[in-house]
C-alpha cells in the first residue's frame, strides 16, 4: 500500500513540472527608516530587513508567470518592529514588464511614503541603471 500513495504522490509532484509558474527567491529592500519586521507576496514570506537595508538576504520562494501579462499584480503585505507600532500595512502593486531572460529573483522595494515597488530581475540594486535605485543615489 505505502509503494501505491510513494507513485500517487511521485506523479502529483511531476505533474506540477508543467506548471506555467516558476519559483522564485524573494528579496526586499527597505528604503525607510524602520525596522521591517516581516513581510510577505501573495503570502510568501520574505526576511525582515533593517532600517536603510535589504538586498542582501534572499528567501525562496514567490511563484511568477513564466510570461509576464499587463493585468500581473501581486498583494505585499509589511509591519515594522516593536518601535513603529501599527496595524499591518498592504499594497496591490503592478508588477512591470519582464522577460523569461530577467526571471532570477523577486524584489520588492520599500519607501518612506509606503510607496511599494517590486522588480522580477536578475540585478541587484547595485547594478548602474537599476531602476530602483535607493533614494538619493538616483542617476
Amino acid at each position: 500500500m505505502s509503494r501505491i500513495f510513494k507513485l500517487l504522490t511521485m506523479a502529483l509532484l511531476l505533474a506540477g513540472c508543467g506548471s506555467d509558474n516558476v519559483g522564485v527567491e524573494l528579496c526586499g529592500l527597505n528604503y525607510t527608516n524602520k525596522h521591517i519586521a516581516d513581510f510577505s507576496v501573495n503570502g510568501y514570506s520574505g526576511a525582515s530587513i533593517y532600517a536603510n537595508g535589504g538586498g542582501g538576504s534572499f528567501v525562496c520562494c514567490v511563484l511568477v508567470p513564466h510570461r509576464w501579462n499587463k493585468d500581473l499584480t501581486v498583494t505585499v503585505t509589511w509591519s515594522y518592529d516593536e518601535k513603529n507600532p501599527g496595524p499591518p500595512k498592504e499594497r496591490v502593486v503592478r508588477v512591470p514588464e519582464y522577460s523569461e531572460g530577467d526571471i532570477g529573483f523577486f524584489a520588492v522595494h520599500f519607501y518612506p511614503d509606503d510607496t511599494v515597488k517590486v522588480l522580477v530581475t536578475t540585478k541587484t540594486n547595485q547594478y548602474p541603471g537599476y531602476p530602483y535605485p535607493r533614494p538619493g543615489n538616483a542617476g
